[in-house]
């Protein structure tokens, strides 16, 4: 996810009110790959012309408050009690290791068909299990907290990233497989990742699918 935003020399993108800098931005300063050691200069020079239009944005545009009707009212889950939420808290920490060790084992530099695909199933069975777990323990679909939204957020990275590396049939810049050792030059495009169809799909899934759509 290394300098896959576009953006022009104010941080802007073709997203009217969205701008981005550093890592996340596609500016070209630095060639086609950037490293973390000469991104310095756009994190300090973009970020900072990136500011006053974002600003200036917010202060000129009417928000739409009718727009937040679209999603069910989030709720923080008290009514569970602080043990309760103790349990989840816990156990979602220990979800989070769990893959951090798959990202680690199966989607790290040296990659293959195989591995990844490895990879993307146990994701999944992590994702549903913990997910049970939440349900089970009288957590609803519209509390929110904030471990379960980095969790719901990790999962969602994770799986976007092993669904990008398969459908990327060469060797990259950043990302290297076995299997597709080569540059190849017809396949220099943009890796678009669209939802899948919400049939046994996760809740988390579901969600941003949901928000997708609208």
């Amino acid at each position: 996810m290394c300098g896959g935003v576009r953006a022009g020399l104010q941080g802007e993108t073709n997203v009217r009110g969205l701008y981005v800098a550093g890592e996340v931005a596609c500016t070209g300063l630095h060639g086609a790959n950037r490293l973390a050691s000469n991104s310095l200069l756009e994190a300090l020079v973009f970020a900072r012309r990136a500011v006053q239009p974002s600003i200036d944005h917010t202060k000129s545009s009417k928000i739409d408050h009718t727009a937040s009707d679209w999603w069910d009212r989030p709720v923080v889950p008290l009514s569970l009690g602080r043990d309760m939420l103790g349990k989840i808290v816990r156990r979602t920490r220990e979800v989070r290791k769990e893959l951090q060790s798959i990202m680690w084992e199966y989607v790290g530099i040296v990659r293959s068909t195989t591995r990844l695909e490895t990879a993307g199933q146990r994701i999944g069975e992590l994702e549903l299990k913990w997910e049970a777990y939440l349900f089970q323990q009288g957590w609803e679909p519209t509390m929110v907290g904030l471990e379960a939204c980095e969790m719901r957020n990790l999962f969602c990275c994770a799986k976007l990233v092993v669904s990008s590396a398969l459908a990327r049939h060469e060797s990259r810049g950043l990302h290297y497989t076995i299997d597709f050792p080569n540059v190849v030059e017809s396949k220099r495009l943009p890796t678009v990742i669209f939802p899948r169809a919400l049939v046994n799909n996760t809740w988390s899934s579901r969600q941003l699918q949901n928000q997708h759509m609208r």
